[in-house]
C-alpha cells in the first residue's frame, strides 16, 4: 500500500493537512495508519525531548544519528508492519526533514553521511510521495504564534528557517518523481486540495 510523507518548515500546516489527508483516505475506504517524526515508535518521544530542549544545542551530525535512531525503530515498529498489513501509511515527517535541517547548508557534506545511515535505517521503506508545504518563514512565523496545536518546539528559537526551507525545496529539486512542491500560502482547503490532486493517483 501507499506510504505518504508529509514535510514542510514549522508553521506550514503539516499537522492539518495530515489529518485531512487521512480523512479523505479513510472517507475513500482506506484502511490508514497516521504517524509522525521524531515522535512515531518506542524510542521518538525520549529522544525528542532530548532534541527540543532548550539549553542544550546538539551538533548536526548529533542530531541527525539520534532522529535516525528513532526512525530506526519507527520503520521495523509501525511502518514496516502497517505496509505488510496493506494499510496506508501517512507521517507527519520523515527523512526528507533531516535533509533539510541537518544536512543543507551546513560548512561540511553530511550527504553521504545521510545516505549510508537511511541505508541502514530505511531501506526500501521510502515514501511513494512526499508533500513539501513551501510557504515563506516570515508567513511561517506568524501562524507559530496563532497555532493552537499545543505549545511549540522549545528549540524553534535557533532554528533558521530561511535555510530550512531552503533545504525543503533542495529536496524537492533532488528527487523530483517522488517530491510534490505545494503552495502552503493559500487557505486549508485549497492546499488540502492541491494534496489531494497529487494523492488521489495512488488509489
Amino acid at each position: 500500500m501507499p506510504f505518504v510523507s508529509i514535510e514542510g518548515i514549522d508553521g506550514s500546516g503539516k499537522s492539518v493537512q495530515v489529518k485531512r489527508l487521512v480523512e479523505r483516505l479513510r472517507a475513500e475506504g482506506r484502511s490508514v495508519v497516521q504517524t509522525k517524526e521524531p515522535d512515531g515508535g518506542r524510542l521518538g518521544k525520549d529522544i525528542r525531548a532530548i532534541l527540543t530542549q532548550a539549553d542544550r544545542q546538539l551538533d548536526r551530525v548529533e542530531e541527525l544519528l539520534l532522529v535516525n535512531a528513532a526512525r530506526y525503530d519507527h520503520v521495523r515498529s509501525v511502518i514496516r508492519p502497517a505496509l505488510a498489513r496493506g494499510d496506508w501509511v501517512v507521517s507527519d515527517r520523515y527523512f526528507d526533514s533531516t535533509y533539510a535541517l541537518q544536512v543543507f547548508g551546513a560548512a561540511e557534506d553530511f550527504g553521504p553521511l545521510l545516505d549510508a545511515v537511511l541505508g541502514a535505517v530505511v531501506g526500501d521503506a521510502r515514501p511513494h510521495a512526499t508533500i513539501i508545504l513551501d510557504l515563506p518563514p516570515d508567513r511561517a512565523a506568524g501562524r507559530r504564534k496563532i497555532r493552537d496545536d499545543g505549545p511549540g518546539d522549545p528549540a524553534e528559537h535557533r532554528r533558521d528557517f530561511v535555510q530550512i526551507a531552503a533545504g525543503f525545496r533542495s529536496a524537492a529539486d533532488r528527487d523530483p518523481t517522488r517530491c510534490h512542491l505545494v503552495d502552503a500560502d493559500r487557505t486549508q482547503e485549497e492546499v488540502a486540495a492541491d494534496i489531494w490532486s497529487r494523492i488521489s493517483p495512488l488509489l
